[in-house]
């Protein structure tokens, strides 16, 4: 049987002399792994999708459960995203998110979009990589049912104005008098940071409350679904070195 997909190269494993197992996450399948024969050949027909972030049309045959890509047709390799670090650390994490959260065969178009607009911005666009990539994180753990409230105090309603704390049962940012035991405080500019940035609002800030912003969401994500990305803890260190 063969079939056509849309679908972005999460990551790839060498196999045998000059083959590839990708794992793409497509819009039609959701996440798949499909063998890529002969595509590590420096003069390989299909070497752009054994890439991270290539996004593509591909062929697949599939025979007694085993998935062959026979061909592709390459929309955008994203580029510039493996030119800078920050970009390609920042395209990384998405990439790992994606992996982690999105079992095998389930299909997620909104996932999908988001992962596209995320890379076309990191690859083209001149925003920092650090608030697009949390605002890839706010958009992503809405779409995949983990929805995280910043626009008020969850539980009275009322603005948070100065001391914020974050309840990772709930989703809910809470003010202080609102506070239980068991939820984590940050700063209020952590906090209008990335409250901002989830709302596609864009600014100058200190490099710490970027870091800051990004270890938020690193922490939210390992609580409610105990992955710990290990790119988020690398892109962090990278940005606390410069």
């Amino acid at each position: 049987m063969n079939y056509k997909v849309n679908g972005i190269t999460l990551f790839g494993v060498n196999y045998r002399e000059s083959d590839k197992i990708l794992t793409l996450f497509t819009l039609e399948k959701g996440k798949i792994g499909a063998a890529a024969r002969g595509v590590r050949k420096a003069n390989a027909k299909m070497k752009q999708i054994a890439e991270p972030f290539c996004f593509s049309e591909a062929v697949i045959s599939e025979k007694s459960g085993r998935r062959t890509i026979t061909e592709i047709n390459s929309f955008d390799s994203f580029y510039p995203v493996r030119t800078d670090i920050n970009k390609y650390y920042a395209g990384n994490c998405a990439l790992e998110f994606t992996n982690a959260f999105l079992p095998e065969g389930l299909v997620s178009e909104g996932h999908f979009v988001i992962l596209a607009e995320f890379l076309k911005a990191l690859a083209y666009g001149t925003q920092n990589p650090a608030d697009l990539l949390v605002k890839f994180f706010f958009d992503a753990v809405n779409e995949n049912g983990f929805a995280l409230n910043l626009s008020f105090c969850g539980r009275c309603g009322e603005p948070i104005k100065n001391k914020v704390f974050l309840s990772s049962r709930e989703g809910i940012c809470v003010c202080e008098n609102c506070r239980k035991e068991g939820d984590g405080g940050f700063s209020v500019d952590t906090y209008k940071y990335v409250r901002n940035v989830s709302e596609g609002v864009f600014s100058d800030v200190e490099p710490k409350i970027r870091r800051n912003g990004l270890k938020l969401f690193g922490y939210y994500i390992e609580k409610v679904s105990g992955v710990a990305l290990k790119s988020l803890s690398e892109f962090i260190e990278i940005l606390n070195m410069r």
